[in-house]
């Protein structure tokens, strides 16, 4: 599939930050702005499914009002007759694959939900790692532009496997943030002197830890310390070398499992 320079660019440079926050409604948000910037459209919301209570959850929305989306969790998903179809699919999806445009404006769901801020024509994406469903990118333009099309579908699953590796590491640091407040841990308990000692960490790599340790995205961590994120990068990647670890969440756990 051709993509343009200007496309090409922006998909690697949204592949390249999706790690980089460890707040799913931050980092689900942050790539919406950017899809709707490559993807020329105008709405999005994203959902994450509870499978115990067989609901999505966690919903986050640009141009889309707080009062639908409440309406959406609260009765509209169960009237909703696009999403399961939807969702059963490993690929991004035009809502119109599944169902026809023409039928879909006939639905209370299209007249008295999505209407309500525009949304027109759809495409969705539900990533799953194994059969877990961890999240999904819902994007829509409104009337008057053109619907979807494959390279729309082309972009979308070229950020698929980047968007559930960020998703699964989020799941592993709410765990190890979980673990560590059962065992009365907490970033404030660990110092600078403490991380140097126990993990032969340079004074920089050690304030790097700790701001990691608080869930601090890497673009925040560089501006509070006055570094060039280049700099913040090869910093980060010296830690992960002594620690013996090759992401967020395991740096986290060792230590929190080891520094106390």
């Amino acid at each position: 599939m051709y993509l343009s320079v200007k496309e090409r660019n922006k998909t690697f440079k949204l592949i390249e930050t999706l790690g980089q926050s460890l707040d799913s409604k931050v980092m689900r948000k942050s790539t919406g702005f950017a899809l709707l910037d490559i993807l020329k459209s105008d709405q999005f919301a994203s959902f994450v499914w509870n499978d115990e209570g067989k609901y999505f959850d966690k919903g986050v929305c640009i141009n889309i009002s707080d009062d639908n989306i409440a309406s959406y969790s609260e009765y509209y998903q169960k009237k909703d007759p696009i999403t399961g179809k939807l969702s059963v699919r490993r690929n991004a999806t035009l809502v119109n694959e599944i169902m026809p445009q023409q039928d879909l404006l006939k639905t209370e769901f299209y007249n008295d939900f999505l209407a309500k801020d525009g949304l027109h024509y759809g495409i969705n994406l539900y990533a799953y790692t194994g059969n877990k469903n961890v999240g999904d990118f819902r994007v829509w333009r409104k009337k008057g532009r053109n619907n979807f099309d494959e390279k729309s579908a082309y972009i979308l699953n070229l950020i698929k496997p980047y968007f559930c590796n960020a998703m699964s590491n989020i799941t592993q640091h709410e765990a190890v943030l979980n673990h560590a407040a059962q065992q009365n841990n907490h970033p404030d308990r660990i110092d600078v002197n403490k991380l140097m000692l126990k993990f032969s960490l340079t004074k920089r790599e050690a304030q790097i830890t700790l701001e990691i340790l608080q869930g601090y995205k890497d673009d925040d961590i560089a501006t509070k310390l006055h570094i060039a994120f280049s700099t913040l990068r090869t910093h980060i990647k010296h830690i992960f070398y002594k620690l013996e670890v090759n992401n967020r969440p395991l740096l986290i756990r060792k230590v929190f499992c080891e520094a106390h």
